[in-house]
């Protein structure tokens, strides 16, 4: 009976410290007292819990609009670049005309290289990520010593087929036309069955052709996208603690504003005015709903579009000419759909928010303790502390 008696008188403690309890008729010095204790903290905790889940939410919206997403695009741009300049060059060096690379083929490699480093200083690959780029990247070096190689024995067809074969092979997996595929240089490469690249199988470690190691990046970023976009064990949480501690701190506040216009007819504007900013709450609630809602979008086209586009790359078209449309389902529509949803959802102006949250609410919980402390010293008598002895 003793311990339902202690827990009966905790749980009383718990709802009169937060404002959940009536307050008997000559009680005002220990409202006060609890009011004085109860409302400064469930500000700080509110508004410290907010500012975190907020500030979290919005810096991985940040970092999917100016790291991870472009960082996916410049790879499945290279992706591109580097099949259209393998068919370039089949193109010019496998017919039977005697003729050089021109300057197509060059011009392709050179911006492959240019969207792999692109990628490479993005602040959304880690440290291993950036390792696995810079060996793509040693990689189109040889492949493009191959290429070149071939253009100069191209009056040479046996060495010409093998060298152009040997560059396929470091580009993609390959398979001849009978549909057995290879790893090795110059596999499906003999006379009579032309390799071609073949669908993309491999994954993770055993990536080990060009295709397959940007694709294994790819697949990386895709994760860490996901990431971003998801919520979170830890933001969900904080805003759980930031509902709940607002909640109570509404209450609290309303029913001191009563106690106070009730007992000693006055009318509070210091804690009239610290109420004020829990209006702009929802709005802020309803700005995340809708950054979040723009950072599922991106990772669908990621996961889409991009995907789609990335592994299907010897079907797309070659890139477009500055000022022209952009092709339906191609990269540069997928890259303006993506900047689309962040600037609709306004990320940049919510995110200008985060460092004014904690601020307003110690500035509250300031004004609310220093309030309830003169009101406790101004309108109540509190006995002395020999009274109580």
């Amino acid at each position: 009976m003793s311990g339902t008696n202690r827990v009966s008188t905790l749980l009383g403690a718990l709802r009169r410290v937060l404002c959940l309890a009536p307050v008997p008729a000559g009680r005002s010095p220990a409202f006060l007292r609890d009011r004085l204790l109860a409302l400064p903290l469930l500000t700080v905790i509110a508004f410290g819990s907010l500012a975190l889940a907020y500030g979290d939410v919005h810096d991985d919206s940040s970092r999917i609009a100016h790291r991870t997403g472009p960082a996916l695009v410049e790879l499945t741009r290279a992706e591109i670049a580097l099949d259209q300049a393998q068919k370039e060059a089949e193109s010019v060096l496998g017919g039977p005309e005697l003729i050089g690379l021109g300057q197509t083929y060059p011009t392709l490699i050179t911006r492959a290289t240019q969207n792999l480093n692109e990628a490479a200083q993005s602040p959304a690959l880690s440290a291993s990520q950036r390792q696995g780029l810079q060996v793509v990247s040693g990689l189109v070096v040889d492949y493009n010593g191959y290429i070149g190689t071939a253009d100069r024995n191209r009056d040479d067809p046996t060495l010409k087929r093998a060298y152009l074969s040997y560059a396929l092979s470091m580009l993609c997996e390959t398979t001849d036309s009978g549909g057995s595929a290879g790893k090795g240089a110059g596999s499906g490469g003999g006379a009579g069955t032309p390799a071609r690249c073949a669908d993309r199988a491999v994954r993770g470690y055993e990536a080990t052709t060009i295709q397959d190691r940007i694709g294994s990046l790819e697949r990386s970023l895709r994760t860490d996208l996901d990431d971003e976009a998801g919520w979170g064990t830890g933001p969900a949480v904080l805003a759980a603690v930031a509902c709940a501690a607002y909640a109570l701190l509404a209450v609290g506040l309303v029913r001191t504003l009563v106690f106070l216009k009730e007992r000693f007819r006055l009318l509070s504007l210091p804690l009239a005015a610290t109420a004020l900013p829990l209006l702009a709450v929802p709005v802020l609630v309803l700005g995340t709903l809708q950054v979040q809602h723009a950072q599922g979008a991106v990772r669908r086209i990621a996961d889409g579009d991009l995907a789609r586009i990335s592994s299907t790359s010897p079907a797309v078209q070659p890139a477009r000419t500055s000022g022209a449309a952009p092709v339906p389902g191609s990269v540069d529509a997928s890259q303006q759909r993506i900047d689309g949803a962040m600037r609709r959802a306004h990320s940049a102006g919510w995110a200008s928010v985060t460092g004014y949250i904690l601020p307003v609410g110690l500035v509250g919980a300031a004004v609310t303790g220093w309030a309830l402390l003169a009101y406790r010293r101004d309108y109540v008598r509190v006995p002395a502390r020999e009274a109580f002895q």
